[in-house]
């Protein structure tokens, strides 16, 4: 019902799209995520929806669309790929769709996670990512080794090379 007021007037400028659900509850928790192809798609749904009640909800709850932590939808892949989310009801997962091309807008798979899961020398369950080029078996080139590596605790820090274009917006529950 949320994509279908979106999709009236902007189907075709996002390619990410992803409305949280309190599984417990069996309800959103009040707010989405959505990544826009263009920043300038980003104008006419602003003026759309931000500051607005969600006509079609029973809710006396006002949009607010603000920009999101996460940007891009290589981005968003990679944050959500790996998580036990991915294992959820597949209507309660992110949605990701074509960003170019005469298909623009159409839904797509959401790729598999891309963690391997292997005993090191101590025998314990260690977590390691593979790059597109390792699973594919090419070398890794320079945008692949920026784009995700070990800070000094070992944990990943990834660099964004995206602006900022995707929005968190605030839904009724």
């Amino acid at each position: 019902m949320l994509l279908e007021a979106i999709n009236k007037n902007h189907k075709g400028s996002y390619d990410f799209f992803y409305l949280p659900i309190d599984f417990k509850n069996k309800c959103n928790v009040g707010y989405a995520f959505i990544n826009f192809i263009d920043v300038l798609s980003i104008i006419p749904f602003y003026e759309e929806f931000n500051a607005r009640k969600w006509q079609k909800f029973n809710s006396s709850k006002i949009c607010k669309i603000t920009y999101a932590r996460i940007q891009g939808k290589q981005n968003f892949i990679e944050h959500f790929r790996n998580s036990s989310l991915m294992h959820e009801d597949p209507k309660c997962r992110p949605l990701i769709f074509k960003s170019s091309g005469e298909d623009i807008g159409e839904e797509e798979p959401f790729p598999g996670p891309n963690l391997v899961i292997s005993k090191n020398s101590t025998g314990s369950l260690a977590k390691s990512s593979q790059s597109k080029s390792e699973e594919s078996g090419e070398g890794n080139d320079a945008k692949s080794a920026n784009s995700s590596r070990k800070n000094s605790e070992g944990n990943e820090d990834r660099k964004n090379p995206e602006i900022g274009k995707s929005s968190t917006q605030h839904f009724p529950n």
